[in-house]
């Protein structure tokens, strides 16, 4: 009689343990999926632009949201969420991926920044701005500076 509980409380084990390996195969499994879905969605943007990254829109626990826009038949702006960024990335140009059917989907690449001429720049539909700064401590005369937007 003791013999056989033990049996069966040594397969109820082994069935514990199996269930739990499973469990933990089917976890990995899906995060391997997802990522894999993820990228395939990403790679169906064929669309390429010029993106300006232009500021940090807010903060929180879990990262940054980061604002760029692009130009397609009219200005385009979106977001992205990142953990941390550099500071030194804001105001520069960057590729944007867009899907070609439904631009508000898209994606900013920032691990490929961009140093785009001024003829490319425009054909991307951007434009450039005067502005003028008062140097007060200085010349007390507005200095002329200009901007891509």
């Amino acid at each position: 009689m003791i013999k056989e509980d033990v049996r069966i409380i040594h397969k109820s084990n082994e069935i514990k343990v199996i269930v739990f390996f499973m469990l933990v195969g089917l976890l990995i499994y899906s995060m391997y999926y997802n990522d894999k879905e993820q990228g395939n969605y990403l790679k169906s943007f064929k669309g390429e632009k010029i993106g300006l990254l232009t500021r940090v829109k807010d903060h929180d626990e879990h990262g940054y949201t980061l604002q760029y826009y692009f130009y397609l038949d009219k200005k385009i702006r979106a977001t992205i969420y990142v953990k941390e960024y550099d500071s030194e990335i804001l105001n520069k140009f960057f590729k944007v991926k867009y899907n070609i059917n439904n631009p508000e989907e898209n994606y900013i690449v920032l691990e490929e920044e961009l140093e785009p001429d001024s003829i490319s720049l425009v054909k991307a539909g951007f434009t450039k701005t005067k502005y003028y700064v008062y140097d007060a401590g200085v010349t007390c005369k507005y200095i002329e500076k200009t901007k891509w937007k």
